[in-house]
């Protein structure tokens, strides 16, 4: 369903980096042809999905303008886009999005047991006090609890299981790094994390002054507490940055 979802990507015309593209597949060893894609947004990011078509990267308006503008270096865009490879090579894209639809599944079973089970409930109570028949009431009753406690049950595995699937997806964004240092080097990588990173604050920033009253806006902490690290699909920059370093002694 990835690519319906994502309907509004269109392809990317630029030579240039479609033919970067398709050196660092080839040099990854990947058989499919991977198609360049964009989005119309003024963030500084970049994705990989699959379809039945084939692969795909996608990069932001926001990331092209900075390439353009020489905001990102050619061989810091060939890092961007080889972390994006890597996560095609390493099977990412299929692993995360059949993790994660089986979580939604569970999680949407649990939702539709509790609104049955509080539908049970409160018709059996009504069925008890407006009827003779209370043991049909009391079952209705009975039925509904097991539901909503059936339900709750689910709402916590999914929940358990999307922790488990969060911290797995962190650790692919490290391996995803190291393919874009190996494709081109370590420091390369590094250094295009810390660009992302340091652009989109600039935007962020740039877009809060215009708004009125932009003193008052506040932006989110970058100094995340436990709680929401655990539900990051990626590590903080500067924890990659760390593991890069460690990978440099071994390239």
């Amino acid at each position: 369903m990835t690519p319906f979802s994502l309907r509004k990507l269109k392809p990317l015309n630029n030579e240039e980096l479609i033919k970067v593209v398709n050196e660092l597949s080839q040099k990854a060893e990947i058989k499919r042809k991977t198609r360049l894609m964009i989005e119309d947004t003024p963030e500084i990011n970049a994705m990989a999905y699959v379809s039945l078509f084939g692969n795909r990267v996608c990069i932001t308006k926001g990331l092209l303008n900075a390439y353009k503008n020489k905001k990102i270096e050619e061989e810091e865009m060939k890092a961007i886009l080889g972390h994006e490879i890597g996560h095609i090579k390493n099977l990412d894209c299929f692993r995360m999005g059949f993790v994660l639809s089986w979580i939604e599944i569970f999680n949407a079973i649990g939702n539709l047991l509790v609104i049955i089970g509080s539908a049970l409930t409160g018709g059996g109570i009504i069925v008890g006090v407006a009827s003779r028949e209370k043991e049909a009431g009391l079952i209705a009753i009975m039925l509904g609890w097991i539901s909503i406690i059936s339900g709750f049950i689910m709402r916590i595995i999914a929940k358990i299981a999307s922790l488990i699937a969060l911290h797995h997806s962190r650790i692919r964004e490290y391996e995803a790094d190291e393919m874009g240092a190996i494709l081109t080097s370590p420091s390369i990588m590094s250094k295009s994390l810390e660009k992302i990173e340091k652009l989109n604050d600039e935007l962020i920033t740039k877009e809060l002054a215009s708004l009125p009253y932009a003193e008052r806006w506040q932006v989110e902490p970058k100094n995340l507490s436990w709680i929401d690290r655990l539900f990051s699909t990626h590590p903080a920059t500067n924890k990659r940055i760390q593991i890069l370093k460690t990978v440099s002694d071994f390239l």
